[in-house]
């Protein structure tokens, strides 16, 4: 049997908070990995319209938004129309019952560049907001163990 935790790496970019403001994550460096793929945990979501996307860069100073061709199981934003990334909001099918109310949602980075990091934005004013944190584990490590 093999195992997968000597050929990954996990970091925290977004910690864990309720969020009724925009925050940006903590850039996340690709070098020594090949893969990247952001863990968007989400808890109790009580109101507003919550958008978690993402942005790269090559110099870890300069950052643009990430496309649909840079990332794998993410939507565009409508309101927005150009943030890619996952939305948690009311779904329409109770007014408590948010879209990805309680999960963990997977998004994985194909781009090229070696900064990636993640922003939760808020697109009105929250009463209370919404749990929201981001994860980011790095996979096919080029040294193993990984530390």
């Amino acid at each position: 049997m093999r195992e997968l935790k000597s050929s990954l790496a996990s970091r925290q970019s977004l910690a864990p908070a309720l969020r009724i403001t925009t925050a940006t994550g903590t850039a996340i460096d690709r070098t020594g990995f090949e893969s990247v793929t952001f863990v968007v945990h989400v808890g109790a979501w009580t109101d507003g319209q919550h958008i978690v996307y993402f942005e790269h860069s090559d110099d870890g100073s300069t950052y643009y938004t990430c496309l649909e061709d840079d990332l794998v199981g993410a939507t565009v934003n409508l309101t927005t129309g150009e943030k890619w990334g996952v939305t948690i909001e009311d779904d329409g099918s109770s007014p408590t019952a948010p879209t990805y109310h309680n999960e963990n949602i997977l998004i994985g980075y194909v781009g090229d560049r070696q900064y990636i990091r993640p922003k939760s934005y808020i697109d009105d004013a929250p009463n209370t907001g919404a749990f929201i944190g981001v994860d980011a584990i790095l996979g096919h490590a080029s040294k193993r163990p990984t530390a």
